[in-house]
Protein backbone atom coordinates (compact mmCIF):
# COMPACT_ATOMS: atom_id res chain seq x y z
CA UNK A 1 0.00 0.00 0.00
CA UNK A 2 1.35 3.28 -1.03
CA UNK A 3 1.73 5.67 2.10
CA UNK A 4 0.62 9.01 2.65
CA UNK A 5 2.85 12.15 2.35
CA UNK A 6 1.69 12.76 6.01
CA UNK A 7 3.18 9.14 7.08
CA UNK A 8 6.08 9.44 5.10
CA UNK A 9 7.04 12.65 7.14
CA UNK A 10 6.45 11.30 10.54
CA UNK A 11 8.34 8.35 9.65
CA UNK A 12 11.73 10.71 8.44
CA UNK A 13 11.08 12.60 11.53
CA UNK A 14 11.52 9.47 13.72
CA UNK A 15 14.54 8.53 11.77
CA UNK A 16 16.30 11.57 12.06
CA UNK A 17 15.46 11.46 15.73
CA UNK A 18 16.82 7.88 16.07
CA UNK A 19 19.84 9.00 13.49
CA UNK A 20 18.51 6.39 11.17
CA UNK A 21 19.77 7.25 7.02
CA UNK A 22 17.07 6.73 4.19
CA UNK A 23 16.35 9.12 1.22
CA UNK A 24 14.17 10.73 3.04
CA UNK A 25 14.07 15.10 2.73
CA UNK A 26 15.46 16.74 5.41
CA UNK A 27 12.92 18.84 7.68
CA UNK A 28 12.62 22.57 6.91
CA UNK A 29 15.70 24.43 9.11
CA UNK A 30 14.30 26.61 11.63
CA UNK A 31 14.74 30.61 11.40
CA UNK A 32 17.80 31.92 13.06
CA UNK A 33 16.56 34.06 15.91
CA UNK A 34 16.97 37.33 15.79
CA UNK A 35 20.52 39.48 16.24
CA UNK A 36 20.85 40.94 19.22
CA UNK A 37 23.63 42.49 21.44
CA UNK A 38 21.99 41.80 24.45
CA UNK A 39 24.02 38.36 25.08
CA UNK A 40 23.60 38.24 28.91
CA UNK A 41 21.16 37.92 31.37
CA UNK A 42 21.62 38.33 35.29
CA UNK A 43 18.41 38.74 38.02
CA UNK A 44 18.93 40.49 41.21
CA UNK A 45 16.81 39.60 44.24
CA UNK A 46 17.27 42.13 46.85
CA UNK A 47 15.55 42.84 50.02
CA UNK A 48 14.56 46.99 49.90
CA UNK A 49 16.88 48.52 52.30
CA UNK A 50 15.43 50.80 55.18
CA UNK A 51 14.73 54.78 54.31
CA UNK A 52 17.41 56.29 53.84
CA UNK A 53 19.75 53.59 53.25
CA UNK A 54 20.85 52.09 49.41
CA UNK A 55 22.34 48.77 48.05
CA UNK A 56 23.92 48.93 44.82
CA UNK A 57 24.27 45.77 41.99
CA UNK A 58 26.86 45.44 39.20
CA UNK A 59 25.13 43.84 36.33
CA UNK A 60 28.39 43.19 34.33
CA UNK A 61 29.84 41.40 37.52
CA UNK A 62 26.17 39.89 37.91
CA UNK A 63 25.92 40.61 41.71
CA UNK A 64 25.71 43.39 44.43
CA UNK A 65 28.80 45.83 45.13
CA UNK A 66 29.60 48.63 47.28
CA UNK A 67 28.29 52.44 46.44
CA UNK A 68 31.37 53.46 45.74
CA UNK A 69 33.64 53.60 42.71
CA UNK A 70 32.57 53.33 39.00
CA UNK A 71 31.45 49.42 39.31
CA UNK A 72 28.20 49.12 40.52
CA UNK A 73 25.62 50.38 37.67
CA UNK A 74 22.25 50.50 39.48
CA UNK A 75 21.55 52.15 43.26
CA UNK A 76 17.96 51.36 44.77
CA UNK A 77 17.31 53.30 47.78
CA UNK A 78 14.71 53.00 50.18
CA UNK A 79 11.69 55.29 51.12
CA UNK A 80 8.84 55.99 53.77
CA UNK A 81 6.72 53.62 51.72
CA UNK A 82 8.27 53.67 48.18
CA UNK A 83 11.27 53.35 46.77
CA UNK A 84 14.03 55.40 43.97
CA UNK A 85 16.47 53.89 41.43
CA UNK A 86 19.40 55.55 40.56
CA UNK A 87 22.63 55.56 37.63
CA UNK A 88 26.21 55.73 38.39
CA UNK A 89 26.71 59.32 37.56
CA UNK A 90 26.42 62.84 38.33
CA UNK A 91 25.68 63.76 41.64
CA UNK A 92 24.77 60.42 42.11
CA UNK A 93 27.82 58.19 41.62
CA UNK A 94 31.69 58.77 40.59
CA UNK A 95 30.85 57.13 36.83
CA UNK A 96 29.98 57.42 33.50
CA UNK A 97 26.60 55.46 33.59
CA UNK A 98 23.38 57.04 32.52
CA UNK A 99 19.56 55.70 31.54
CA UNK A 100 17.92 56.47 28.29
CA UNK A 101 14.47 56.80 29.62
CA UNK A 102 12.49 56.74 32.43
CA UNK A 103 10.32 53.15 32.85
CA UNK A 104 6.97 55.04 31.94
CA UNK A 105 8.88 55.90 28.44
CA UNK A 106 8.53 51.87 27.00
CA UNK A 107 7.28 48.34 27.66
CA UNK A 108 9.24 45.55 28.14
CA UNK A 109 8.03 44.04 25.41
CA UNK A 110 8.89 46.51 22.87
CA UNK A 111 12.63 46.65 25.07
CA UNK A 112 12.74 42.57 23.49
CA UNK A 113 12.76 44.16 20.72
CA UNK A 114 15.71 46.52 20.21
CA UNK A 115 18.65 44.78 18.66
CA UNK A 116 21.09 47.01 21.01
CA UNK A 117 21.10 50.19 23.13
CA UNK A 118 21.63 52.40 20.24
CA UNK A 119 19.20 50.63 17.84
CA UNK A 120 15.07 50.76 18.76
CA UNK A 121 12.64 48.56 18.02
CA UNK A 122 11.75 50.49 14.43
CA UNK A 123 15.46 50.94 13.68
CA UNK A 124 16.29 54.35 14.34
CA UNK A 125 19.58 55.06 16.31
CA UNK A 126 19.87 56.58 19.05
CA UNK A 127 22.43 58.67 20.04
CA UNK A 128 24.35 57.99 22.46
CA UNK A 129 23.94 61.69 24.57
CA UNK A 130 20.53 60.58 24.69
CA UNK A 131 21.67 58.45 27.59
CA UNK A 132 21.23 60.99 30.54
CA UNK A 133 23.03 61.37 33.81
CA UNK A 134 21.78 61.78 36.81
CA UNK A 135 21.20 65.52 37.80
CA UNK A 136 20.20 67.96 40.31
CA UNK A 137 15.98 67.16 40.66
CA UNK A 138 15.21 71.05 40.07
CA UNK A 139 11.85 73.56 39.25
CA UNK A 140 13.62 72.61 35.82
CA UNK A 141 13.02 68.93 36.09
CA UNK A 142 9.69 67.97 33.80
CA UNK A 143 7.85 64.28 34.00
CA UNK A 144 8.33 64.26 30.34
CA UNK A 145 10.49 61.28 28.38
CA UNK A 146 13.62 63.41 29.20
CA UNK A 147 12.31 64.81 32.88
CA UNK A 148 12.32 68.19 31.44
CA UNK A 149 10.16 71.20 32.27
CA UNK A 150 12.81 73.67 30.09
CA UNK A 151 12.54 71.36 26.86
CA UNK A 152 10.68 69.34 24.81
CA UNK A 153 12.17 66.44 22.93
CA UNK A 154 11.10 65.06 19.37
CA UNK A 155 8.10 66.77 18.59
CA UNK A 156 9.06 66.44 15.08
CA UNK A 157 7.53 62.73 15.19
CA UNK A 158 9.66 59.60 14.81
CA UNK A 159 12.76 59.94 13.98
CA UNK A 160 13.12 63.46 15.71
CA UNK A 161 16.00 63.57 18.24
CA UNK A 162 15.98 67.15 18.83
CA UNK A 163 15.30 69.19 21.78
CA UNK A 164 12.31 72.30 21.58
CA UNK A 165 13.07 75.20 24.27
CA UNK A 166 9.07 75.14 26.09
CA UNK A 167 9.84 79.13 26.94
CA UNK A 168 8.01 78.62 30.39
CA UNK A 169 8.79 81.01 32.51
CA UNK A 170 10.71 80.26 36.00
CA UNK A 171 11.25 82.39 38.63
CA UNK A 172 14.82 82.42 40.71
CA UNK A 173 15.46 83.90 44.02
CA UNK A 174 19.10 84.02 45.43
CA UNK A 175 18.07 83.07 48.93
CA UNK A 176 14.85 81.73 50.01
CA UNK A 177 16.14 81.46 53.00
CA UNK A 178 15.12 84.88 53.47
CA UNK A 179 11.44 85.05 52.75
CA UNK A 180 10.66 88.38 53.84
CA UNK A 181 13.91 90.08 51.42
CA UNK A 182 12.55 88.14 49.03
CA UNK A 183 12.35 90.63 45.91
CA UNK A 184 14.43 93.15 47.51
CA UNK A 185 17.38 94.71 46.81
CA UNK A 186 19.58 92.51 48.75
CA UNK A 187 17.86 89.04 47.55
CA UNK A 188 16.59 89.91 44.25
CA UNK A 189 13.83 87.53 41.94
CA UNK A 190 14.90 86.72 38.61
CA UNK A 191 12.37 85.59 35.78
CA UNK A 192 14.21 83.12 33.52
CA UNK A 193 13.16 81.27 30.23
CA UNK A 194 15.41 78.68 28.40
CA UNK A 195 15.29 79.67 24.40
CA UNK A 196 17.35 77.44 22.66
CA UNK A 197 19.70 74.05 22.71
CA UNK A 198 21.51 74.64 19.69
CA UNK A 199 24.41 76.77 18.23
CA UNK A 200 28.19 76.72 18.06
CA UNK A 201 29.60 78.32 14.54
CA UNK A 202 27.36 76.39 12.07
CA UNK A 203 24.28 77.08 14.86
CA UNK A 204 23.27 73.11 14.60
CA UNK A 205 25.50 71.98 17.35
CA UNK A 206 23.88 70.93 20.71
CA UNK A 207 24.53 71.43 24.54
CA UNK A 208 24.88 75.46 23.31
CA UNK A 209 21.80 76.35 25.50
CA UNK A 210 20.42 79.89 25.30
CA UNK A 211 18.38 81.92 27.73
CA UNK A 212 16.57 85.39 28.29
CA UNK A 213 15.87 86.78 32.19
CA UNK A 214 14.85 89.84 33.78
CA UNK A 215 15.04 91.03 36.92
CA UNK A 216 11.68 91.23 38.81
CA UNK A 217 12.57 95.18 40.12
CA UNK A 218 13.70 96.44 37.47
CA UNK A 219 11.12 98.75 36.49
CA UNK A 220 11.85 98.86 32.65
CA UNK A 221 11.58 94.83 32.51
CA UNK A 222 15.21 94.88 30.40
CA UNK A 223 15.69 91.52 29.06
CA UNK A 224 19.11 90.12 29.23
CA UNK A 225 20.11 87.25 27.14
CA UNK A 226 23.22 84.87 27.07
CA UNK A 227 24.24 81.63 25.62
CA UNK A 228 26.54 79.11 27.03
CA UNK A 229 28.95 76.40 25.86
CA UNK A 230 27.31 73.05 28.07
CA UNK A 231 28.49 70.72 25.75
CA UNK A 232 30.61 69.07 28.47
CA UNK A 233 30.30 70.13 32.55
CA UNK A 234 28.31 72.48 34.08
CA UNK A 235 28.55 76.25 33.43
CA UNK A 236 27.89 78.57 36.47
CA UNK A 237 25.96 82.23 36.01
CA UNK A 238 25.73 84.89 37.54
CA UNK A 239 21.86 86.30 36.68
CA UNK A 240 23.19 89.51 38.40
CA UNK A 241 26.16 90.30 36.59
CA UNK A 242 24.81 88.51 33.54
CA UNK A 243 28.09 87.15 33.09
CA UNK A 244 29.68 83.01 33.90
CA UNK A 245 31.01 82.35 37.20
CA UNK A 246 32.63 78.86 38.53
CA UNK A 247 31.37 76.72 40.95
CA UNK A 248 32.85 78.21 44.05
CA UNK A 249 32.05 81.94 43.00
CA UNK A 250 28.60 83.57 42.89
CA UNK A 251 26.60 82.17 41.02
CA UNK A 252 22.31 81.30 40.96
CA UNK A 253 21.69 79.02 37.78
CA UNK A 254 24.16 76.12 35.68
CA UNK A 255 23.95 74.25 32.75
CA UNK A 256 25.14 70.84 31.43
CA UNK A 257 23.61 70.33 28.24
CA UNK A 258 20.00 70.06 28.64
CA UNK A 259 20.42 70.01 32.65
CA UNK A 260 19.85 72.92 34.91
CA UNK A 261 20.31 73.37 38.46
CA UNK A 262 20.29 75.68 40.86
CA UNK A 263 22.83 77.34 44.04
CA UNK A 264 20.48 75.69 46.40
CA UNK A 265 19.28 72.09 48.73
CA UNK A 266 21.44 69.45 47.01
CA UNK A 267 23.40 71.91 44.39
CA UNK A 268 24.29 74.07 47.10
CA UNK A 269 27.77 75.27 47.31
CA UNK A 270 29.68 78.19 50.12
CA UNK A 271 26.17 79.35 51.46
CA UNK A 272 24.10 79.10 48.59
CA UNK A 273 20.07 79.01 49.31
CA UNK A 274 18.80 79.78 45.29
CA UNK A 275 15.34 78.23 44.84
CA UNK A 276 12.85 78.39 41.99
CA UNK A 277 9.29 78.43 40.88
CA UNK A 278 7.14 77.77 37.93
CA UNK A 279 5.64 80.73 37.45
CA UNK A 280 3.87 80.60 33.76
CA UNK A 281 2.97 78.03 30.88
CA UNK A 282 3.02 80.10 27.34
CA UNK A 283 -0.70 79.51 26.55
CA UNK A 284 -1.52 76.88 23.78
CA UNK A 285 1.64 75.34 24.28
CA UNK A 286 0.07 72.10 26.37
CA UNK A 287 -3.65 70.66 25.82
CA UNK A 288 -5.74 69.75 28.58
CA UNK A 289 -4.28 66.49 29.48
CA UNK A 290 -0.59 68.33 29.52
CA UNK A 291 0.74 66.70 26.68
CA UNK A 292 2.94 69.71 24.33
CA UNK A 293 1.27 71.31 21.25
CA UNK A 294 3.87 70.60 18.84
CA UNK A 295 3.18 73.21 16.02
CA UNK A 296 3.09 76.37 18.61
CA UNK A 297 6.17 75.23 20.56
CA UNK A 298 8.17 74.75 17.32
CA UNK A 299 6.71 78.19 15.66
CA UNK A 300 7.89 80.46 18.91
CA UNK A 301 11.00 82.62 18.99
CA UNK A 302 12.83 84.22 21.91
CA UNK A 303 11.98 87.73 20.52
CA UNK A 304 8.25 87.26 20.87
CA UNK A 305 8.08 85.09 23.60
CA UNK A 306 10.36 87.78 25.81
CA UNK A 307 6.91 89.72 26.84
CA UNK A 308 6.28 86.33 28.96
CA UNK A 309 8.76 87.23 31.51
CA UNK A 310 6.94 90.53 32.62
CA UNK A 311 3.72 89.14 31.56
CA UNK A 312 0.45 90.89 33.69
CA UNK A 313 -0.09 87.21 35.18
CA UNK A 314 3.02 86.15 36.06
CA UNK A 315 3.15 85.71 39.52
CA UNK A 316 5.55 84.23 43.15
CA UNK A 317 4.38 81.58 44.99
CA UNK A 318 1.47 82.37 47.52
CA UNK A 319 3.91 80.83 50.12
CA UNK A 320 7.53 80.61 50.98
CA UNK A 321 7.73 77.11 51.33
CA UNK A 322 7.03 76.47 47.48
CA UNK A 323 9.97 77.96 46.20
CA UNK A 324 11.38 74.63 45.01
CA UNK A 325 15.12 74.00 45.95
CA UNK A 326 17.31 71.23 44.37
CA UNK A 327 17.50 67.40 45.01
CA UNK A 328 19.25 64.30 43.24
CA UNK A 329 17.17 63.39 40.25
CA UNK A 330 17.23 60.40 37.67
CA UNK A 331 15.52 59.14 34.74
CA UNK A 332 15.08 55.70 36.83
CA UNK A 333 13.34 58.18 39.37
CA UNK A 334 10.72 59.68 37.91
CA UNK A 335 7.91 62.10 39.37
CA UNK A 336 4.87 59.28 40.23
CA UNK A 337 1.36 59.15 38.00
CA UNK A 338 -1.88 59.17 39.38
CA UNK A 339 -3.51 60.33 42.48
CA UNK A 340 -4.81 59.57 46.10
CA UNK A 341 -7.28 57.23 46.93
CA UNK A 342 -5.96 55.15 43.64
CA UNK A 343 -2.88 53.83 42.43
CA UNK A 344 0.11 55.92 42.71
CA UNK A 345 2.49 55.01 39.70
CA UNK A 346 6.24 55.06 39.92
CA UNK A 347 7.43 53.17 36.69
CA UNK A 348 8.90 50.38 38.22
CA UNK A 349 6.03 49.91 40.37
CA UNK A 350 2.87 51.26 42.07
CA UNK A 351 1.57 52.31 45.06
CA UNK A 352 -1.82 51.50 46.37
CA UNK A 353 -2.64 53.87 49.27
CA UNK A 354 -5.98 52.41 50.51
CA UNK A 355 -7.21 48.65 50.78
CA UNK A 356 -9.92 49.57 48.07
CA UNK A 357 -6.85 50.37 45.62
CA UNK A 358 -4.74 47.50 46.47
CA UNK A 359 -8.03 45.00 46.57
CA UNK A 360 -8.91 46.35 42.79
CA UNK A 361 -5.72 45.12 41.58
CA UNK A 362 -6.07 42.18 43.03
CA UNK A 363 -3.63 42.30 46.09
CA UNK A 364 -4.90 41.88 49.79
CA UNK A 365 -7.23 44.15 50.96
CA UNK A 366 -4.36 46.17 52.47
CA UNK A 367 -3.14 49.84 53.06
CA UNK A 368 -0.04 50.60 51.45
CA UNK A 369 1.30 48.01 49.20
CA UNK A 370 3.45 48.15 46.45
CA UNK A 371 2.85 46.34 43.61
CA UNK A 372 5.48 45.55 40.66
CA UNK A 373 4.94 46.86 37.25
CA UNK A 374 6.54 43.58 35.59
CA UNK A 375 5.45 44.93 31.77
CA UNK A 376 7.67 48.62 31.87
CA UNK A 377 11.33 48.66 31.91
CA UNK A 378 13.87 50.88 30.53
CA UNK A 379 17.82 50.90 29.63
CA UNK A 380 20.85 51.67 31.48
CA UNK A 381 24.21 52.65 30.75
CA UNK A 382 27.13 51.05 33.35
CA UNK A 383 28.89 52.75 35.80
CA UNK A 384 32.36 52.24 33.43
CA UNK A 385 29.75 53.69 31.13
CA UNK A 386 31.04 50.60 28.29
CA UNK A 387 27.95 48.64 28.94
CA UNK A 388 24.78 48.58 28.77
CA UNK A 389 21.33 46.80 30.19
CA UNK A 390 17.57 46.43 30.01
CA UNK A 391 15.92 46.15 32.72
CA UNK A 392 12.76 46.00 34.68
CA UNK A 393 11.36 45.57 37.83
CA UNK A 394 9.69 41.32 37.85
CA UNK A 395 8.11 41.01 41.48
CA UNK A 396 7.84 42.37 44.61
CA UNK A 397 6.80 39.87 47.35
CA UNK A 398 6.14 40.83 51.02
CA UNK A 399 7.57 38.78 53.98
CA UNK A 400 3.64 39.09 54.71
CA UNK A 401 1.07 39.89 52.28
CA UNK A 402 -1.50 41.35 54.77
CA UNK A 403 1.23 43.42 56.53
CA UNK A 404 2.50 46.31 54.12
CA UNK A 405 5.49 47.00 56.96
CA UNK A 406 6.70 43.66 56.53
CA UNK A 407 10.15 43.47 54.67
CA UNK A 408 9.64 43.13 50.51
CA UNK A 409 11.97 41.35 48.47
CA UNK A 410 12.56 42.67 44.88
CA UNK A 411 13.44 41.25 41.90
CA UNK A 412 15.04 42.80 39.17
CA UNK A 413 15.86 41.17 35.51
CA UNK A 414 18.71 42.56 33.22
CA UNK A 415 19.75 41.50 29.45
CA UNK A 416 22.99 42.56 29.23
CA UNK A 417 25.07 44.28 26.52
CA UNK A 418 28.86 43.63 27.32
CA UNK A 419 31.44 46.60 26.93
CA UNK A 420 32.66 44.23 23.69
CA UNK A 421 29.27 44.48 21.72
CA UNK A 422 29.22 48.14 22.86
CA UNK A 423 31.01 50.17 20.74
CA UNK A 424 28.89 53.28 20.23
Amino acid sequence: MKKSSYSIAILSAVLAACGGGGGGSSPEPEPPPPTTAFTEEATWTVVLPAEGETVCYDFDAKAEAACTGTAWDVKLAGGQRSADLYTNSGPSGEGGGGAFATPFDHTWEDLLAWSDAFTDSTGAVIPARLYFADTANSVFTGDNGIQSEAFEYGLGGEGDHLLYPTYKVFLVTTDSSNADAIGTAANPVFAVQVTGYYGGAAGTESGHVSFQWVDRADSAGTVKTATVDARSDWVYFDLVTGTESSETGEWQIAFNRYNVKLNGGASATGTGAAAGFLAKVPAGFYDGDGNPVAAAIQGADPASMAAELTAADLAGPAMARNWVQDSIGSQLAPAYQGSYPGALDYGWYKYYPTADAASAAGLPAVAHLLGANPEQGTLVRSGEGNSYARMRLADIVYADPNDSGSATTWTFEFGIQPASAAAN
